[in-house]
Parts: C-alpha cells; structure tokens; sequence
C-alpha cells in the first residue's frame, strides 16, 4: 500500500443505492476515513457558519465563566459534559487545545447547562446535534446495507435517542494562538482513535493539520479540509460551497464488527501561530446495547478461518494496546472478549482520558 492508497473518497449518499453503501463499506473497511458530500440540507451550511461563530465568541469568553462549567462537574450536567482546559486529557502530554462538550438533548431532557453565550443559542446547537444525528443514521443504514444484516434497522435502532441515554457528545474545539515558533510544526491533539460508532469532524476551510497514521509505513498522512477544491481559500470566511464533511469510524464499531471497519489512529499537527477551531460529533449506541458480534455474512468471511472471538479480541486489545494498558479485560469477561455494552466501553475509554 502506498500513500497515494489512502485518498479518501468523497461519497454522495443522498440517493441511497447498495453501490453507494459498498462505497461507504469499502472506505470504511480501508481507511478508517470517508467525505461525505455536503447536500446542502441534512447539515444546513449557515447553521455550520453560525456554529463556528458561536464557538469563536464562547471561547473568547472569560475564562472565569468557562471554568465554572468544568469537565465532569455537576454545574456542567455530569460526567464528559463542559469545559476541558488545557492539558485536560491524556491525549498526549503536550495537548494545546481546549474544548467544551455538550450532550444531546432528549424528548424529555432539554440541554445540559451553559454558560454564556452558548446558554442564549441553544435552538440552534440543538438543531445542529440533531441533524449531525440524522447524517450519522444514515451512514449507519448505509453499512447496514452493505454489511447484509438482516436486521435492515440494526444500526439504527441503537443509535436510536428517542429510546434512550447514549454517550453521543458534541464537541467544539478551539487551539489558541501560539507565539512560539511560527515555523514549527507542533503536535495540537496527541496520537488517537475515537471512542464511539462513527465521528463527523467539520474544519474551517484554510485550517489543515489532521494527519492519519499510515497502516503500513507507520508514517503520518496529511488530510486535507476540501479535497474536491484545487486549492483552499486564503479566508475561512472566502464565499466558497462548503466543504465534504469528514466521517471516521471509531473503536466500538471496529469492535462490534471485529475489526472489518477500522478505527484509525490520526492527530492534529501545524505549523504557524495563529488561532483554529474545528467541531466533532461523536455518535455512540444507547448505552444498554450490548455489542455482541454483528449478525452479518459479510464478517463472517472476513473473520475467515480465525474464530469471530479471535478477532473481536485482536480488535479490543490492539485498543487497548494504543492507550498502552497491558490487559482491557473487566469483570466477567472471557479473555477480553465478553459481551460489554456501549456505555462500558465508553466508560473504560474516559477513565483512561480523564482517569475516572
């Protein structure tokens, strides 16, 4: 595999078809990473815009305001919901970037507290988790399909917040404006993989820094924010068409299809002094779902001639080889590989991050 194998596909779902799910399967199985063309409607661009915006005035805001909805506590609605400071995860020791997470709302739970002025826009970040919600469900439907699980709802009805909690959270992040060295590059997020089923990431355009780890060669693979336009914009402000949003699939769903679709461990390094944001979705199943082996055909020949619980536990320990643990076992697990649920995987990844 060469480096010029890891362009990542930009896939148009809005017409849904089982070759475009085979797309969406082939880039999900391959790198780890896939576009998704932008409609224009199931992420509205002006609520990206207005998203951004608002990220800006937040974390320009007093530090004093921000700190009093700290990561965890009970004034931001509990745990992996507020405010992350600098050096606030264990991502790498030289992290220089902070963050605010916010969790979804449900039918009968409005959203968490915030501080000002997220506290004043919260139609308009509900709307946007919604419709991030909406665009995760339907790449889900889409492996679904090409994965041949019979169950045409299997993804979906987990991933379902109508039914209950899940361990979904949106994140925005902000990497404040160094004076260092301009010409240094600099690691901003350390080396990792994401926790949940799938993460959107939504880039300003003019602002690269994302790399992928290389499978092969062990080397780092720049992403860029658009690959669809010959060259990025001087301005994130620049009245270009909005870019292909990023997709990358995370640990658990490596896990529940044993290691078929792959959780790539990617970073964001930059060179030069001035200030960046970005935004993540990050979709979790319900947290009473229990990820026992996906009932597909599909893995079942990919797992070949090794046992599906040789695989599922070559996928969770190479996880947890990443967060460098010698032993992801938990009480009542068969050599690693006993039925968790989604919320004690995610809750074994957040003591590792914020050791809880």
């Amino acid at each position: 595999m060469s480096d010029s194998d890891l362009a990542i596909p930009i896939i148009d779902i809005s017409n849904p078809s089982p070759e475009v799910a085979q797309q969406v399967l082939s880039a999900a199985s391959t790198h780890g990473f896939l576009f998704i063309k932008n409609d224009g409607v199931t992420i509205p661009p002006k609520d990206i815009d207005d998203m951004f915006e608002l990220s800006r005035k937040f974390f320009h805001s007093p530090k004093e305001t921000k700190q009093e909805y700290a990561i965890h506590s009970a004034t931001a609605g509990g745990i992996n919901r507020g405010w992350v400071s600098m050096q606030g995860e264990a991502l790498d020791p030289e992290n220089q970037k902070v963050a605010f997470n916010i969790a979804p709302p449900s039918p009968s739970t409005p959203l968490q507290p915030l501080p000002t002025p997220l506290s004043t826009s919260s139609p308009l970040i509900s709307r946007f988790q919604t419709s991030c919600h909406t665009l995760c469900q339907s790449i889900l439907s889409l492996l679904n399909t090409a994965l041949q699980i019979p169950d045409s709802e299997y993804f979906t009805s987990r991933h379902d917040q109508r039914k209950g909690e899940s361990g979904t959270i949106f994140r925005m992040l902000y990497y404040p404006a160094s004076h260092k060295d301009d010409t240094k590059q600099t690691i901003r997020a350390g080396a990792h993989s994401d926790y949940g089923s799938l993460t959107l990431l939504f880039r300003l355009p003019g602002q690269p820094g994302l790399e992928l780890l290389h499978p092969r060669t062990g080397t780092w693979v720049p992403v860029p924010v658009d690959p669809s336009s010959p060259s990025s914009p001087s301005s994130p402000l620049s009245n270009q068409p909005p870019p292909p949003i990023l997709v990358n699939i995370g640990d658990l769903l490596s896990f529940w299809t044993c290691g078929l679709l792959t959780s790539t461990v990617h970073r964001v390094v930059f060179s030069g002094g001035e200030e960046r944001y970005s935004m993540a979705y990050f979709c979790h199943p319900l947290d009473g779902v229990e990820l026992g082996r996906v009932p597909s055909g599909v893995i079942d020949g990919f797992t070949g001639r090794e046992s599906v619980q040789g695989r599922r536990a070559g996928a969770l320990e190479e996880q947890y080889r990443r967060l460098g643990l010698e032993d992801g076992r938990g009480e009542g697990e068969g050599v690693g590989v006993g039925v968790l649920t989604a919320k004690q995987h995610l809750d074994r990844r957040l003591k590792v991050t914020y050791g809880l």
